[in-house]
């Protein structure tokens, strides 16, 4: 390899390092965030049904790290009687105790368990990860879009268990909450203190770094090409 060549090679090199040090985002470590699913919890009550004049709530807080926390998917105690595409789970703010914006919806899994009366741990992705903000509560809702009185059933699971494990400060609430009419309104549920799930994602460890856009990265690339013709310039004349 001539001189050029290797001086080439190293400039890309440092190129394509400064280009990766750009494109590495937060960096973080995958974890159950919080959890109340069987072996946490032992003490089941019955299912709570989950059908269009039927949804159910259940709350979770996350804990205080510094830079907040990515959710991927979370898993539910979950059964299905009757398949229903309208099935969803979803996560929206909490404002005073009451629902707030919805946030996200989840994906759906492929097949659900029918084994009664517990059913399985059940996963609902997401496309795209959610950042939670720290010490900030949440309400994650289960229930079936469609005219009210028709459509499938399924069954989440309750416990009148207070164990839960996870990441420090993170705890699910006991206030487990049920709507009759699609979320207009909401009592508290007698099948349970909470609903059954885990949230899973990870821990953020830095602060998010922004990907430069594309034509801040062509013109990095366009000063490391002017670096690189002016060294080799400079070889050439020696020579």
């Amino acid at each position: 390899m001539t001189k050029n060549q290797q001086l080439l090679a190293k400039m890309g090199g440092s190129s394509l390092a400064l280009l990766l040090s750009f494109s590495l985002g937060q960096q973080a470590s995958a974890a159950t965030l919080v959890s109340n699913l069987p072996p946490t919890t032992t003490s089941l009550s019955i299912g709570g049904a989950v059908k269009t004049d039927s949804w159910l709530r259940s709350s979770f807080t996350t804990g205080g790290g510094s830079y907040g926390y990515t959710l991927n998917s979370v898993t539910l105690q979950f059964r299905q009687d009757t398949a229903d595409a309208n099935l969803f789970v979803r996560l929206y703010e909490n404002n005073a105790g009451v629902l707030g914006n919805l946030i996200t919806s989840f994906i759906n899994p492929i097949s659900i368990s029918t084994s009664f009366p517990d059913g399985a741990n059940t996963t609902f992705t997401l496309t795209t990860p959610q950042t939670l903000a720290a010490n900030t509560s949440f309400w994650l809702v289960a229930g079936i879009d469609g005219l009210v009185g028709t459509g499938g059933e399924y069954s989440w699971r309750g416990t009148n268990s207070f164990d839960q494990a996870g990441e420090p400060g993170w705890s699910i609430g006991d206030n487990s909450l049920f709507s009759p009419n699609q979320g207009l309104s909401w009592v508290p549920s007698t099948i349970a203190n909470a609903f059954q799930f885990s949230v899973d994602g990870t821990v953020n460890t830095s602060p998010p770094t922004n990907i430069p856009e594309p034509g801040s990265v062509v013109a990095l690339l366009g000063l490391g090409g002017l670096g690189l013709a002016s060294r080799l310039k400079k070889l050439s004349t020696r020579a």
